[in-house]
């Protein structure tokens, strides 16, 4: 009953979950002006911030592995679920949703910068939910389309926990790690996830803690955004040029 639930729910989500995703995450650069909100004092935000950027950044490396070796489609078919093969090599040999994963360590750390504890115990355990129904629901196709070779697949690889890393060699066995697929596919979220991460911080000091946007500190963040977007330009500009295609060769 409940694995029909989250099914339900993860289709609804994997459609809409980009929206839905907004609408959660938009409002925290608003709640994190008021500093009554917060919890601890100024190293307790220096805190949250170290620690919110090292999830970030572990949950972007993840996903940049994943990509460069074995890119699959997962914003699926027509909003809908779809796989034309199973992937099991790359990081899918040790992690059966890297990308997913890399989410999960994304939005966390997000969460943890803005410090606000009710936010935290509200937007977590909703987020881990409905990223959890997703990752079922897929399931449910996946084991539909391919039966006992999924089956196989579920049995020797995690679903989140990654396994097996000794392996790792063998697993990208003939396989070149492509720089093009992965600024094509993955700048975009890249540039969008260290931007609202830096503009966060940026406003979480200069209300709580009084920094002013023009201090040095606050000026190197405005500058890690402009950087980003500069290469994002670029990024867009060979893309459009198509300077970013890659052979087929994984």
């Amino acid at each position: 009953m409940m694995r029909q639930f989250m099914i339900r729910v993860g289709n609804f989500f994997f459609r809409w979950r980009d929206t839905a995703f907004s609408l959660i995450f938009l409002p925290a650069l608003y709640l994190v002006t008021f500093p009554e909100h917060a919890i601890g004092d100024f190293w307790v935000d220096i805190l949250t911030s170290v620690a919110g950027f090292v999830l970030m950044l572990t949950g972007q490396i993840i996903r940049g592995i994943t990509i460069g070796y074995a890119y699959i489609k997962r914003g699926g078919l027509n909003k809908q679920i779809y796989a034309q093969t199973l992937v099991h090599r790359g990081m899918f040999a040790h992690c059966r949703n890297p990308l997913y994963l890399g989410n999960l360590l994304i939005v966390t750390g997000g969460i943890i910068t803005i410090n606000i504890i009710w936010y935290d115990l509200i937007v977590l355990p909703l987020f881990y939910f409905i990223y959890l129904s997703i990752t079922v629901a897929e399931e449910e196709f996946l084991r539909g389309k391919f039966g006992k070779e999924y089956d196989e697949y579920v049995k020797n690889v995690n679903r989140f926990l990654p396994s097996n890393l000794g392996k790792w060699k063998e697993s990208i066995e003939g396989m070149d790690f492509t720089w093009k697929r992965f600024f094509k596919k993955e700048y975009s979220s890249l540039f969008i996830v260290f931007s609202v991460y830096f503009l966060s911080n940026l406003l979480k000091y200069h209300f709580r803690h009084g920094l002013k946007f023009n201090d040095p500190i606050a000026l190197a963040q405005w500058g890690f955004i402009g950087t980003l977007f500069v290469i994002l330009i670029v990024t867009q500009i060979l893309a459009r040029a198509n300077k970013l295609e890659w052979g087929e060769r994984p």
